[in-house]
């Protein structure tokens, strides 16, 4: 009877962590490129055209944790050549001028956000992997 009551509770656990889904949104001049809990490269990845490039507003990405205050979560900005070119750290939200990301991907052909987490409690040991959240091609 234990058993069959451990079982079912380590059950329950398992569906109640799965409901739980990280989700994000990425603006541009305040238009929504992405607003999803996917992760799916062909689906999140948008074009830009010379006209939203060329303006001066603001790149925006706002990251909703499933467990807040858990994590410290980074932002990370990628060429197509899979080179790193920014990172913002500890922060679940980022605005940047779209001048200054012209400046830091000049002559490039794509922008590719990723995230990742760190555990917060230094004697955790977690292994880290990028999260693809959107990719903009230029």
């Amino acid at each position: 009877m234990k058993i069959l009551l451990l079982l079912l509770t380590l059950i329950l656990t398992t569906v109640t962590a799965d409901a739980q889904e990280n989700s994000w949104k990425i603006k541009l001049n305040n238009k929504t490129l992405v607003a999803t809990s996917q992760e799916d490269e062909s689906k999140n990845s948008i074009k830009i055209n010379d006209g939203e490039w060329k303006k001066n507003g603001c790149l925006e990405i706002n990251f909703k944790e499933a467990e807040p205050d858990t994590w410290w979560r980074s932002f990370l900005f990628y060429d197509e050549n899979d080179n790193e070119v920014l990172r913002k750290d500890s922060v679940t939200s980022y605005k940047i001028k779209i001048g200054l990301l012209r400046k830091f991907f000049a002559g490039k052909k794509e922008i590719r956000i990723y995230s990742t987490v760190s555990p917060k409690d230094p004697n955790l040991a977690v292994r880290v992997r990028r999260v693809h959240l959107c990719t903009l091609r230029l």
